[in-house]
C-alpha cells in the first residue's frame, strides 16, 4: 500500500478506502475497548468525566485522503486518529491525574503526541488540549483499578496494522473553545477573516481564565466538601453516617460513599468506625481512601505501634503515596507513624514531602519540629522565614473558604509561634484559641499539643511557647469533660444495651478525662482555696492611659453585680475595668468575693488592688495572657465547666483581645457592651469569631447587664411558675389585640405558643420577685378570701419596667437574637435590643404595664404584695 497517488487520484483513493474499509471493524472494537478504560480510569481520576470515542468514519477517511494527499502517501497506515476518544474532565489537575494515566497503561507515540497548550506563545491564546497516540500495551489491563480484557486482535501488529488511537485529554471549556473555534473554523476549507480569528482569540482568553477559576473553585468545594466539620455539628456528622450507611448496605461496592463516611468518622476520632467501613473498600485501590485507611488503623492502634493492625495501616499510607500518586498529606501522615519508633525514618519522609511541596502547611509544620529537634534550636526558621510566611498565607486561604478546619488554624498558630513576630501581638494564641473552638474532639486538641511539645528543646527562644502550651492543655481538658458527657448521657439515654464495646468505650473516655484534668491540676495555683461559683470573668481596659474612659462605665459595673452572688475575677490593679471589680468586691463584700491575677511583678505604672479578697500570682514578669490562662485553670481545678461561666466585656487590648477569645474558644458566654472601643469593638467585628454562638452584644444599659450576671435561678415551684406565664401571656396578648399582626407568633393561645415563648413569659415570672425585692416589698399567702392589691407608685413602676426591659433584653440575647432595625421574629432580630434610654416611648409602655399587672398576676394564685418596714438600701454606685 505505499504506492504514491495517481495524477487524478482515484485508483488510488479507492485502494486506501477498501482496506481501510477491511480495517474498520478493528477500530470500531479499538473505539470500543478505549471507552470502557477510559470511564474506568476516570471513576478515580476524574468522576464527572464526559469520556467520547469513535472510529472514524468511511466518509471521513475519504475525504481526508484528498484533502492530505501532498502529506500522506498511504494514509491508511500513516494516518493517527483513525481510532479517536477524548475524556472532558472538570480541572486542569483532573487532566493531569488522566493524562499520567494514559502514559503509565499505554504505549505512547512520542513523536506524534503533543500538549497543544505548550506550543502557544506567551501572548497567544487558542485551541488548548492534550493529545496523545496511543497503542494498547500488552499485559497491562486488566488492572485493580481498570478491569477491561483487551482483545487480542487489538495487541498484535501483524493482524491490526497502525492499531493507534488518539486520545485527546481537555477542561470542558477546552472542549468548548474546540468544538466551536477549532473544529468548525479552523478545519474549514477557507482562511477565517482576521476581525474573527481576533474575536476567537479573546473568547480564548475569558475561557482559559473561566478555566482557571473553575479549577480553583472545584478544587476548594472539593476540599471544603470532605471538611465536614467546617459546616457539621458533631450530632448532624453521626446522623449523616447512620444514613449513609443505610444508602451503602443496597450499594456495598461504592468506594466513593465508603470513603464519605470514613472521612466524617476521622472528623470524630471514631477509628473504629473509619477502619469498618473503609476496609471493605481497599481493594479498590483509591489512594485517598487507602491515605484514610490507614490514618484509622494507626490512630486505633497508636498504642501497639508493632501490632498488625498498625502496620498495615502504615502500608496503606506507603501505597497512597507511591508513585504516581503525589499526596504531600499521605507521605506526612507516613512520616508521622514513625514517630517515637524510627526519627531518622520519619524525618526523612517528613523531608520528602516538604521537597514535593515545601509551602504545604501540612509537611513543613512537622518537618520544622523534626529539624528543631534535631537542631535543638531555631535556626532554620531564618532560613526558611519566607517559605513559612507562604505556608501561613495557605492557611489563611484554607480559613477564608472554610476548609481544612480546625487545622488550618492549628498550623497557623505554629508558624506564627515560630517566626517570634512581636506585632501584633499574641496572634499565635489566637489562632491556637480559634482552632480549639473548631475542634469537636479531644484528639484533635491532643494531636497539636504534642506536635507543640516537640518544640520544647527550643522553647526558651520562644515567647508564647508556655501560654500556646497551656491553652492547649485547658482546652484538651474541656473537650475530653465534653466528649465524656454526651457519652455517659448517651448510656442513660438507653445504649445500655450495646454491651461490653460501649462500656469499654466509656471507660476509656474516663482515663482520657482524667489524664486531661490531671496535667490541668498540676498547675493549678497551690495553697489556695478553690474556686467557688458562679464565676464571672470582667474583661477590659486598665491601662492607665484610659483611667478616665473606664470611670465612665463605673455605675454601669456597679449596678450590674447588684443581685449577684459568686466570685468575679479581674487583673488585680486599681487602673481600669479592674479597679472597677475591686470597687464591687468592696460594695458587694457580703456576697461577691474578688479574685485578682497579676504576674511575679508588675509594671511601675500599674498598683496592685488591695481591695480583692485574693490576689493570686503567675511566674511571669509583666502583664501576659499568662494570668487569664491561670484563671481558667484554676476555674477547672474548682470543677467548673466553662458553660456556666460568664465574661462581661468592657473595651481592651491586647491581652484582652486574646483573653475574649479564649473565653469563647473554651464555651464560656461572652457579653461584650456595645460600642465601648478598642479590642472589645474589634472583636464583634471579627468575621472569625462574630458569628460564635455565645458571643453577646450588650447595650450600655445596666439593668441589661444586671440580667445578664444574675442567677436566673426560679424561686417558684414548678406548677406556680406556668400559672403565672400563662397568665403573663394572657395579658400580652390582651394589650397586642387592637394591633394585631397575623405574623406575631406569640399572638396564639398558651396551648399552640412555642416552647421558646413559653419560657420566655416564665423567666418573666421567675424576675418578680428580684424586681420586689428591688423595691423593698414582700410577699404572702394571703390571709382571707380576697387578696389586697398594691399599687406600686409611678417611681416604683419606672424602675421595675427598667428591670422588666433589661431582663427581657438579657434573655433575648442569651437565645441567640440580635439587634435590627425591622423586626423578624424567624431570624431572631429585634429592633428593641437597646438600652432603656433609647428605647420607643410605646415600647416602654408594654414594659410599664407588665409590672403594673403584678399584684394581681400574683393575686390570682392567693399571694399578697406587703411593704417592708424599712426602706431598701441603696445600691452601690447610686
Amino acid at each position: 500500500m505505499g504506492d504514491k497517488p495517481a495524477a487524478n487520484g482515484n485508483e488510488w483513493t479507492r485502494r486506501q478506502v477498501a482496506e481501510f474499509r477491511k480495517r474498520h471493524p478493528k477500530y470500531s472494537l479499538c473505539a470500543a475497548m478505549l471507552e470502557k478504560v477510559l470511564k474506568e480510569a476516570a471513576r478515580t481520576h476524574a468522576p464527572m468525566a464526559i469520556v467520547q470515542t469513535r472510529p472514524k468514519s468511511i466518509a471521513s477517511f475519504a475525504e481526508k485522503c484528498q484533502r492530505k494527499k501532498a502529506k500522506y502517501a498511504d494514509p491508511v497506515n500513516q494516518l493517527t486518529d483513525l481510532c479517536g476518544g477524548r475524556a472532558i474532565v472538570h480541572t486542569a489537575d483532573e487532566v493531569t491525574a488522566m493524562s499520567e494515566f494514559i502514559e503509565r497503561h499505554f504505549e505512547i507515540d512520542e513523536e506524534n503526541s503533543v500538549d497543544v497548550s505548550q506550543r502557544l506563545k506567551p501572548a497567544e491564546f487558542g485551541y488548548r488540549s492534550v493529545h496523545y497516540i496511543v497503542r494498547f500495551k500488552p499485559g497491562v489491563f486488566p488492572t485493580r483499578e481498570v478491569d477491561v480484557r483487551i482483545p487480542a486482535v487489538l495487541l498484535d501488529d501483524k493482524a491490526f496494522p497502525n492499531r493507534r488511537a488518539e486520545v485527546q485529554v481537555r477542561t470542558i471549556l477546552e472542549h468548548a473553545w474546540a468544538d466551536i473555534a477549532h473544529d468548525r473554523a479552523y478545519k474549514s476549507a477557507f482562511r477565517i477573516p482576521a476581525k474573527l480569528e481576533r474575536e476567537f482569540a479573546g473568547a480564548a482568553a475569558m475561557l482559559e481564565g473561566a478555566d482557571k477559576t473553575f479549577s480553583r473553585i472545584l478544587e476548594a468545594l472539593k476540599v471544603y466538601a470532605s471538611s465536614y466539620g467546617a459546616y457539621m455539628t458533631e450530632e448532624q456528622m453521626r446522623e449523616e453516617i447512620r444514613l449513609l450507611e443505610i444508602v451503602l448496605r443496597h450499594d456495598p461496592g461504592n468506594a466513593g460513599l465508603a470513603g464519605r463516611i470514613g472521612k466524617m468518622a476521622i472528623a470524630l476520632g471514631d477509628w473504629p468506625k473509619a477502619v469498618e467501613v473503609l476496609d471493605r473498600h481497599a481493594a479498590s485501590g483509591n489512594p485517598a481512601l487507602l491515605r484514610d485507611l490507614g490514618v484509622a488503623l494507626c490512630k486505633m492502634n497508636k498504642s501497639r505501634p508493632a501490632s498488625r493492625g498498625y502496620k498495615r495501616g502504615q502500608s496503606y499510607l506507603e501505597t497512597a503515596c507511591r508513585p504516581p500518586f503525589k499526596d504531600t498529606d499521605a507521605l506526612a501522615s507516613l512520616a508521622g507513624t514513625w514517630k517515637g519508633i524510627d526519627d531518622e525514618r520519619e524525618r526523612a519522609l517528613y523531608r520528602r514531602a516538604f521537597q514535593l511541596d515545601p509551602t504545604d502547611p501540612y509537611p513543613l509544620e512537622n518537618y520544622l519540629d523534626v529539624e528543631i529537634a534535631a537542631a535543638r534550636d531555631l535556626s532554620i526558621i531564618s532560613l526558611l522565614g519566607p517559605v513559612i510566611d507562604s505556608a501561613v498565607a495557605r492557611c489563611l486561604a484554607q480559613v477564608e473558604v472554610g476548609v481544612n478546619l480546625p487545622w488550618a488554624f492549628y498550623m497557623m498558630g505554629k508558624f506564627r509561634l515560630l517566626l517570634n513576630q512581636p506585632d501584633p501581638p499574641y496572634q499565635s494564641l489566637v489562632s491556637y484559641a480559634k482552632a480549639v473552638q473548631l475542634s469537636p474532639s479531644p484528639w484533635m486538641v491532643e494531636t497539636a499539643l504534642r506536635s507543640l511539645e516537640r518544640l520544647g528543646k527550643a522553647a526558651g527562644e520562644l515567647s508564647e511557647y508556655e501560654a500556646a502550651r497551656r491553652l492547649l492543655l485547658i482546652g484538651r481538658a474541656v473537650r475530653a469533660g465534653q466528649k465524656a458527657r454526651a457519652a455517659t448521657h448517651g448510656v442513660k439515654g438507653g445504649d445500655q444495651g450495646r454491651g461490653a464495646g460501649r462500656n469499654d468505650a466509656l471507660r476509656s473516655k474516663t482515663v482520657e478525662v482524667r489524664r486531661a484534668k490531671e496535667s490541668v491540676l498540676a498547675l493549678a495555683t497551690p495553697g489556695v482555696p478553690a474556686i467557688r461559683g458562679p464565676v464571672v470573668i470582667v474583661v477590659g481596659g486598665c491601662s492607665p492611659s484610659i483611667e478616665r474612659q473606664m470611670k465612665a462605665y463605673r455605675k454601669l459595673v456597679l449596678e450590674g453585680f447588684a443581685d449577684y452572688h459568686g466570685t468575679v475575677i479581674g487583673g488585680g490593679t486599681r487602673e481600669g475595668i479592674s479597679g472597677l471589680v475591686g470597687e464591687v468586691g468592696e460594695a458587694y463584700r457580703g456576697t461577691i468575693r474578688t479574685i485578682g491575677y497579676l504576674p511575679r511583678l508588675i509594671p511601675a505604672d500599674a498598683t496592685a488592688d488591695k481591695r480583692f479578697h485574693e490576689t493570686r500570682k503567675t511566674g511571669g514578669s509583666g502583664f501576659s495572657p499568662l494570668e487569664p490562662l491561670q484563671n481558667w485553670i484554676d476555674i477547672l481545678a474548682g470543677g467548673h465547666d466553662p458553660s456556666e461561666v460568664k465574661v462581661l466585656g468592657i473595651n481592651g487590648g491586647a491581652i484582652a483581645a486574646v483573653e475574649y477569645r479564649i473565653a469563647l474558644a473554651l464555651g464560656a458566654t461572652v457579653g461584650v457592651v456595645a460600642e465601648s472601643g478598642r479590642e472589645g469593638a474589634k472583636l464583634l467585628r471579627d468575621e472569625r469569631w462574630e458569628s460564635s454562638k455565645r458571643l453577646i452584644v450588650l447595650p450600655a444599659d445596666a439593668m441589661t447587664i444586671r440580667a445578664f450576671i444574675g442567677s436566673g435561678a426560679s424561686e417558684l415551684p414548678g406548677e406556680v411558675r406556668e400559672t403565672l406565664a400563662r397568665q403573663i401571656h394572657a395579658a400580652y396578648c390582651l394589650s397586642k389585640q387592637d394591633s394585631l399582626k397575623s405574623d406575631d407568633p406569640a399572638m396564639v393561645g398558651w396551648d399552640k405558643l412555642r416552647d421558646g415563648l413559653k419560657e420566655s413569659n416564665a423567666q418573666q415570672a421567675d424576675h418578680i420577685f428580684a424586681k420586689l425585692r428591688e423595691i423593698g416589698c414582700t410577699w404572702r399567702k394571703a390571709r382571707g378570701k380576697e387578696v389586697k392589691l398594691l399599687e406600686f407608685s409611678k417611681k416604683e413602676v419606672e424602675l421595675l419596667a427598667r428591670m422588666e426591659h433589661g431582663r427581657w433584653n438579657a434573655e433575648r440575647l442569651l437565645d441567640g437574637w440580635t439587634w435590627g432595625e425591622r423586626k423578624d421574629s424567624a431570624r431572631k432580630i429585634s429592633p428593641y435590643l437597646v438600652s432603656w434610654s433609647v428605647l420607643p416611648e410605646e415600647i416602654k409602655e408594654w414594659d410599664r404595664q407588665a409590672v403594673r399587672n403584678i399584684p394581681a398576676f400574683l393575686g390570682k394564685i392567693g399571694l399578697e404584695i406587703r411593704r417592708a418596714k424599712r426602706p431598701p438600701e441603696r445600691r452601690a454606685g447610686e
